[in-house]
């Protein structure tokens, strides 16, 4: 057996639409063989689970919600704020009947596809997250648009809205990029795993072939998804956005909210790893 299979791809025909169909399966795992294998990777034997109860989180989440799913009183703001887990599973064993509680990042793909979004914010929230000064705000602020360049400056921009990394002061850029260099681990555990009760334990992939209909799945630790996208430098795309290992970060662009900044991945990487 080779190490993709060891951490989890096989293939499956149906049932991985969406967080409920996982949720469901998981709620299913004495008879579906595809939870039983993914709780073999969590490291339990499915026969010795006394209970089980998994439930889809939602994407936005009250403090009463947030209590419901494990947060602290002294943490709530962080859980809510840093939430990475869309499917939270509850285990009791029957050997010592401990409550173990497991939070999986859900990512779907089509094998056409690309890049899909990992978090998106303003550039101002990102400072208050990660403590970048003033004039790396800036850089970035003009790079998503947010600082608007004036009828002088825009002359000689590809984008009349924004600057591209490639088109703003160049000692700027350079210590935007030694930033994130000096920084890449805490901003990765952010944007892949988060904080609080519901940072995610797991990252599941589904792929889903367009022509057949087949579906397939890997389902990785997340300390090792997060060593995986961080392999690779810091330093500007040859389309003048930034890019952090395989991580790709660029203007959000579109509605409702173009101006923050967005972080972006190929999770279908992870089957060629």
């Amino acid at each position: 057996m080779n190490q993709r299979q060891l951490i989890g791809s096989q293939t499956a025909r149906g049932g991985f639409e969406n967080e409920e169909d996982i949720t469901l399966k998981f709620n299913n795992y004495k008879t579906d063989r595809e939870a039983q294998e993914w709780l073999s990777i969590m490291g339990y034997d499915y026969k010795r689970i006394k209970s089980l109860n998994a439930i889809a989180i939602p994407v936005r989440i009250s403090r009463i919600k947030a209590i419901e799913l494990g947060a602290t009183e002294e943490l709530i703001d962080n859980t809510i704020k840093f939430k990475k887990a869309d499917i939270q599973v509850l285990l009791d064993i029957f050997v010592d009947n401990v409550l173990y509680r497991e939070n999986l990042s859900l990512k779907k793909s089509n094998t056409n596809a690309n890049f899909n979004q990992i978090d998106k914010r303003r550039v101002d929230t990102y400072q208050e997250m990660w403590g970048f000064n003033d004039k790396i705000a800036e850089t970035l602020k003009k790079f998503t648009g947010e600082i608007i360049p004036n009828d002088e400056e825009k002359i000689d921009l590809r984008d009349k809205r924004r600057w591209y990394l490639d088109e703003l002061n160049t000692d700027d850029v350079q210590e935007l990029i030694a930033f994130f260099r000096y920084n890449k681990v805490q901003i990765f555990n952010d944007i892949l795993k988060g904080r609080g009760a519901l940072a995610a334990e797991w990252f599941l992939v589904t792929r889903k072939n367009n022509e057949t209909g087949h579906i397939d799945w890997i389902l990785r630790d997340i300390n090792s998804v997060t060593n995986f996208f961080s392999q690779g430098e810091v330093e500007i795309s040859s389309r003048g956005g930034l890019k952090i290992g395989r991580i790709k970060v660029q203007r959000k662009g579109g509605t409702p909210d173009p101006q923050s900044l967005q972080f972006k991945m190929s999770p279908l990487d992870l089957f060629n790893d």
